[in-house]
């Protein structure tokens, strides 16, 4: 007899007064000799994943009723620990003295020894290891037998044997391949990489890639795979594609950019309307589904670029050769003809397979020349000048069409990191926001709706770029915060008045901090099949089609997208697909996250690399933050964000007001706001944790509007 898992957990809950051994367990729940094994396979799953936990003497329960909880640990440095637990409940905080052998990451079982009480939060202590967190480390090799890890969190010191060294030096940084006997001793260790010296050019972002777990080096099976791929297209697909070879069409991307997914084509027709091409590199073609390149693909979910490299989704040969646009090379695509109005109206759209060539690969600065009728030196984009202006002026009624339905634009400044050839950031800015790439972005928005919408109407699951509206508290938080600053939003439900909301106080001081603000307290933008509109956008179909180079979900709608063209898949292949979609959806959804924090992590370091030789120096700043713990400023100029640590305001005892957004000096009043102008002094660096600390000079408090001023939140 099988036994499944919910009545393992029905009987051990009726058991919880007299645990039993797994013999016990089955004879109870009458599993036979024969599938004795599985269901102790079983068991051990359950504890595993925390749906169990072992108590003593071998016996089994469910932690809750046990006073246990089963959860990830995160190591502070100071060796103190916090439980985030599995059910998604408060931290729990684990004393270092409690700790036993955890490590950074792993999951483990914890005895609660106070529950959480008003403000203060539960405490308990570590009772045993379920699962070792990543099975590397990324550390400093002594040279004789020992491997320090760099990150302060894991206070591990691992014993590497003589001849497990790879070769490394004394002082070299190097990948550990931890090997436990249990999930509770000690680990040893063995050298499986040598990432370099401590000086070496780029060694820092290499080690924060290592750390991160990011797959630098695709599997051999799947370059095999590449090389089989030829760059010549058969004649017999080019024939039965629709020929766009002599329609003028060009890429406007990066300077630096090689991997090209995206051509844009403008026509004037004789009635004055427009005829916008949009022709996306057809990847799928080059991918097919369940091969070990589109596996691969799936496992990295998207690209993540770094300030000095990127680490593609697909192997280099087709990211920056095979399929990307290249100029003057016959190319795969799928097309969105789209036949406009002067005004912005849709018309019609045909979406078909293509080949085309690309006559330019333009930057964004040279367009944005065009467009700002710069006829100085020599510039590539100037024999296009004519449909760019005509892309310009139809860029401008398609922006204007979508914020009137209350699209909802962020403008938050992002840092342009500069970088010289031992890879140090010589210069850190904002980064410029050009009409240009304003361009690309109008037509890939519209490109993205026209497909959505073509597959809704036709009743095709696919997955949908969806955002839900905001959570009601924490748009009533947000509202409450901007009212102590003076700035009213009604109605903040409503895209639109959002939209008006932001444009209110968009080149005021304080706008692109009250900006981020309100960013956060929006969801996160998902990948499912389930259409429930995109909020940011006011749209209420929308997806990702764009970008099948760098990310996964565009490429499988490339891939449904074509069937529906050819009539190619049977109602048992989209019910296969469809069953598919869920998994597909979150798995992207993970990674596009995991995908964001790499690169905010590797921004950061930039900074803090920027920073070394600047310790002690004086900036003007402003704050952009209030918390307990202090306030975060950032730099003028430089977009470098740091704390100023409440203890080191040391001319009052300063209180959190959460409601007003600001701390209050008990005796002086003195109160720090979002928007306040200060001066700070570089403190310290944090590289391995990634933080900056400054000290505060001086302080002042910017002009805002008078509370009664009422915000119109409305057009």
């Amino acid at each position: 007899m099988s036994v499944s898992r919910d009545q393992v957990l029905n009987f051990v809950r009726q058991q919880h007064r007299r645990p039993l051994k797994i013999r016990e367990l089955a004879r109870a729940l009458r599993v036979s000799d024969r599938a004795y094994s599985d269901f102790r396979r079983l068991i051990r799953g359950m504890v595993r994943d925390g749906s169990l936990v072992k108590l003593r003497r071998s016996r089994y329960g469910i932690p809750s009723e046990h006073n246990l909880v089963v959860g990830r640990i995160s190591v502070q440095a100071s060796g103190y620990g916090l439980l985030a637990p599995d059910d998604g409940g408060a931290d729990i905080f684990i004393g270092a003295r409690y700790m036993r052998r955890a490590r950074h990451g792993d999951r483990a079982v914890v005895r609660l020894t106070r529950r959480a009480q008003g403000s203060d939060r539960a405490e308990g202590e570590l009772v045993r290891i379920v699962e070792r967190a990543e099975q590397t480390m990324v550390g400093t090799y002594d040279g004789v037998s020992l491997v320090v890890s760099d990150d302060p969190r894991i206070r591990a010191r691992v014993h590497i044997p003589d001849d497990l060294t790879c070769g490394a030096k004394a002082g070299q940084k190097v990948v550990v391949r931890l090997q436990y006997s249990s999930p509770n001793a000690h680990p040893d260790g063995q050298i499986v990489e040598v990432l370099g010296n401590a000086d070496d050019a780029g060694i820092e972002t290499l080690i924060l890639i290592k750390k991160l777990g990011l797959p630098l080096v695709f599997p051999q099976h799947v370059l095999e795979a590449v090389e089989e791929i030829t760059e010549d297209i058969p004649a017999e697909e080019i024939d039965r594609r629709l020929d766009l070879r002599d329609l003028t069409c060009f890429t406007i991307d990066p300077v630096d950019a090689r991997d090209h997914d995206d051509a844009v084509s403008l026509q004037v027709l004789d009635d004055q309307t427009y005829c916008l091409g949009i022709h996306i590199a057809d990847v799928s073609y080059y991918v097919p589904e369940g091969s070990p390149l589109d596996h691969e693909a799936l496992s990295r979910g998207s690209s993540v670029y770094f300030p000095d490299r990127v680490i593609p989704m697909l192997p280099e040969r087709l990211s920056a050769n095979i399929c990307s646009l290249q100029p003057g090379e016959d190319r795969l695509a799928l097309s969105i003809l789209a036949h406009i109005t002067p005004d912005g109206e849709l018309m019609d759209t045909q979406i078909a397979e293509t080949v085309i060539r690309s006559r330019a690969s333009l930057s964004y600065e040279e367009v944005q020349r065009v467009l700002d009728c710069d006829r100085g030196a020599a510039n590539p984009a100037e024999p296009y000048a004519d449909v760019l202006m005509h892309m310009e002026a139809l860029r401008i009624c398609l922006t204007e069409k979508r914020m009137a339905r209350g699209t909802i634009d962020f403008e938050i400044p992002e840092p342009r990191i500069i970088l010289n050839d031992q890879g140090h950031p010589i210069h850190i800015g904002p980064r410029a926001r050009l009409n240009s790439h304003r361009l690309i972005e109008e037509f890939m928005l519209l490109a993205n709706e026209i497909v959505a919408r073509r597959m809704a109407d036709g009743g095709i699951p696919i997955l949908y770029r969806v955002h839900e509206p905001p959570d009601g508290e924490k748009l009533a938080e947000f509202c409450d915060l901007a009212r102590t600053l003076g700035y009213r939003l009604s109605n903040p439900s409503r895209a639109e008045n959002i939209q008006a909301f932001l444009a209110n106080f968009k080149d005021e001081p304080v706008g692109h901090i009250l900006s981020h603000r309100l960013l956060r307290s929006m969801k996160k933008a998902v990948y499912t099949p389930e259409n429930v509109g995109h909020f940011g956008l006011a749209c209420d179909t929308y997806t990702h089609f764009t970008s099948p180079i760098r990310r996964y979900p565009d490429l499988i709608l490339h891939r449904i997208l074509r069937d529906a063209i050819n009539d190619g898949s049977t109602p048992g292949q989209m019910a296969r697909r469809a069953r598919r979609l869920p998994d597909i959806g979150d798995l992207a959804t993970q990674r596009e996250i995991a995908a964001q924090q790499a690169e905010w992590d590797a921004i950061r370091l930039m900074q803090i690399l920027y920073l070394k030789d600047k310790m002690g120096e004086c900036f003007d700043a402003v704050i952009v933050d209030v918390r307990s713990i202090g306030f975060f400023v950032q730099l003028n100029d430089v977009l470098i964000e740091g704390l100023v640590h409440v203890k080191n305001l040391w001319d009052d005892y300063y209180i959190y007001h959460e409601l007003q957004g600001a701390l209050v000096g008990e005796s002086t009043g003195t109160t720090f706001r979002l928007g306040d102008s200060v001066q700070v002094q570089l403190a310290q660096l944090d590289q391995q944790r990634l933080r900056i600390d400054f000290h505060l000079l001086s302080h002042t408090q910017n002009d805002r509007p008078k509370g009664s001023r009422k915000r119109r939140g409305r057009r």
